[in-house]
C-alpha cells in the first residue's frame, strides 16, 4: 500500500467560489487509487485558495509516496498562467522524494513546461490504467519504457512511450468518494461523469484528440450514482459534466426511464450538441427531471460551421434551441463571436438568431487556442501561437485568424448586449456577480455572460 496525495492545483487567479463545483475529475482519479488499496488524501488548492508553495504542509503531514496532479483533465476552468504553479508543486513534491505524476490535455502537449526541474511522469491520456502501473513501478528508465502512454525525462531529454491502445472500461470505476473533500466548499450543484470523449470533431476543441473516442458507463450504474447523490447529499441539482452526454439516444432514454422507475426526485442538467437533438429523447429526459441543457452553437453561419467542422446546420441549431425550450428546459448556448472565416454577415446572422430564439443563458466566447486542437496547430503554422492558452474562455477577440477586426466584433457584440439588457437579461462580466444566485428564487433569470457561467441558475421543477 502506498500513500498518494491527489492535488487539484490553484488557478491563477483563483476561481471565484461562486462558480466552483466539486472537482469530479480529481475525485474520480483519487477514488480509483483508493479502490486499489492505497491511502489517499485530496487537497483542493483552488477552492481553499492556497499558494503552490503551501503544498509543503501537505507533504510534511502526509509524507506521500506519490503526488498526483491532474491539470486540464476534464474541467476546463484553468488559465494558462496556472501552469507555473503546477510546475512549482511538482518541484516541491519531487524535492521531498515523493514521485510526481501529472496528467491532462495541456501536459500531454507541453511536457517540457510541466517536467522542468523534476523527475516526474506525465500520463498522456486517461489516467487510471497508466496510474495503476506507475504506482507499482520502480521508475527506472527501463521500467518506464514498458508503461504505455507516458512521458518522462531521461538524460535531459523528453521521452514518449507508445500510446496506450487498450480501452479502459469505465464501469470498473467506483462511485467517486466525495468525503475526500469538504462538500460545503462548493455550490449547490452535484456533478457526475457518465461518459468520456465526444463523437464530434470541432476544430477548436481538444476533447476528441485527447480521449480518442467516446465511451460510456452502464445506464444502471449512472442512475445508481444519481440515487446515491440524492440520498446521501440531498442533491436537488445534479449535472452530467460529460463533454457530450447524449451521444447515445437510447442510452439517455434508458437512464431517464430508470430515474422515473425508481422515483428519484431531483433536477438534472447536461451538456449536449445540436447534432443529437431528438424530441422524443428530450421529452423522456424532462419527465425524469432534466431541466437544463447546454448546446455549443458557435455561429449561425453555414460557412463558418463547416470550417469549424461542427457537423450541423443553422436550421438544426434553431430547431434544437426552440424545441428544447418548448419542452420545458432551460437552454444555455455558447457562441464564438470571432470564429475563423466569420465575416460581417456571419456575425450579424448569429446575433439575429440569438435575439430570435432567446435562450435563457448565453455564453459569449472569443476564440481560445487550446492544446492539441486543429486550430492551435493552424495558428502555430502561421507563427501566431507561442503559448498554450489553457483557459476555455477568452476575454477578447483573437487575432490569429483572418476574420473581422476585434474592434468590429466588440462593436456588434456590444449592440447585442445592449438589446439583451433591454429585454431583461443580466449582463455578467465577472464571476463574483453570480453570488446573487445563491438560492432558488431565480427561476426566470436570463443571463449573457462574458466569463465562466455558474451552473444551476433558474432550475425549477
Amino acid at each position: 500500500m502506498s500513500r498518494v496525495l491527489v492535488v487539484n492545483p490553484p488557478n491563477e487567479p483563483y476561481t471565484d467560489r461562486s462558480l466552483l463545483i466539486e472537482p469530479i475529475d480529481v475525485l474520480t482519479i483519487a477514488s480509483h487509487v483508493k479502490s486499489l488499496g492505497n491511502e489517499v488524501r485530496v487537497v483542493d488548492m483552488d477552492v481553499k485558495q492556497r499558494t503552490p508553495e503551501s503544498i509543503s504542509t501537505e507533504l510534511d503531514q502526509f509524507n506521500p509516496d506519490f503526488t498526483v496532479v491532474p491539470f486540464d483533465y476534464h474541467i476546463p476552468l484553468f488559465r494558462h498562467e496556472a501552469i507555473s504553479g503546477v510546475n512549482r508543486i511538482a518541484r516541491i513534491a519531487d524535492s521531498t522524494g515523493s514521485r510526481v505524476i501529472l496528467g491532462g490535455r495541456t501536459p500531454k502537449h507541453y511536457g517540457e513546461m510541466f517536467l522542468d526541474g523534476t523527475h516526474g511522469v506525465i500520463i498522456s491520456g486517461e489516467m487510471e490504467p497508466a496510474l495503476t502501473e506507475l504506482l507499482d513501478n520502480e521508475w527506472s528508465d527501463k521500467s518506464l519504457e514498458g508503461v504505455t502512454g507516458v512521458i518522462y525525462k531521461s538524460n535531459g531529454r523528453l521521452h514518449r512511450t507508445t500510446p496506450r491502445k487498450e480501452r479502459f472500461d469505465l464501469n470498473q470505476l467506483p462511485i467517486p468518494d466525495r468525503s475526500l473533500v469538504d462538500m460545503k466548499d462548493y455550490i449547490d450543484v452535484r456533478t457526475l461523469l457518465s461518459s468520456r470523449g465526444c463523437v464530434e470533431k470541432c476544430g477548436f476543441c481538444p476533447v476528441p484528440e485527447f480521449w480518442g473516442h467516446w465511451k460510456k458507463r452502464d445506464p444502471i450504474k449512472v442512475v445508481d450514482e444519481i440515487e446515491y447523490l440524492a440520498n446521501e447529499f440531498g442533491a436537488q441539482k445534479i449535472l452530467f459534466l460529460d463533454d457530450h452526454a447524449t451521444v447515445d439516444r437510447k442510452r439517455m432514454i434508458t437512464i431517464s426511464d430508470e430515474i422515473v422507475r425508481r422515483g428519484i426526485e431531483t433536477m438534472l442538467g447536461c451538456l449536449s450538441t445540436v447534432s443529437r437533438y431528438d424530441p422524443e429523447m428530450i421529452q423522456s429526459m424532462h419527465q425524469a427531471g432534466f431541466r437544463w441543457i447546454h448546446y455549443g452553437a458557435e455561429m449561425a453561419s453555414q460557412k463558418v460551421l463547416d470550417y469549424m467542422n461542427k457537423g450541423i446546420t443553422v436550421d438544426e441549431m434553431k430547431e434544437a434551441i426552440v424545441g428544447t425550450r418548448k419542452a420545458g428546459m432551460r437552454v444555455r448556448t455558447s457562441w464564438i463571436f470571432d470564429a475563423p472565416q466569420a465575416d460581417e454577415k456571419a456575425l450579424d446572422d448569429t446575433l439575429s438568431l440569438i435575439l430570435e430564439t432567446e435562450p435563457e443563458e448565453i455564453r459569449a466566447h472569443y476564440l481560445t487556442l487550446r492544446a492539441g486542437t486543429p486550430f492551435e496547430r493552424q495558428a502555430e503554422s502561421r507563427g501566431k501561437s507561442s503559448l498554450p492558452i489553457q483557459y476555455i474562455h477568452s476575454g477578447s477577440p483573437h487575432s490569429s485568424f483572418d476574420t473581422l477586426s476585434p474592434e468590429k466584433v466588440l462593436e456588434k457584440v456590444g449592440n447585442l448586449t445592449d438589446e439583451l439588457q433591454n429585454r431583461g437579461y443580466m449582463v455578467v462580466r465577472d464571476p463574483s456577480q453570480f453570488r446573487v444566485f445563491n438560492g432558488d428564487n431565480n427561476s426566470d433569470a436570463r443571463v449573457i455572460s462574458f466569463c465562466p457561467l455558474r451552473y444551476g441558475i433558474g432550475w425549477r421543477r
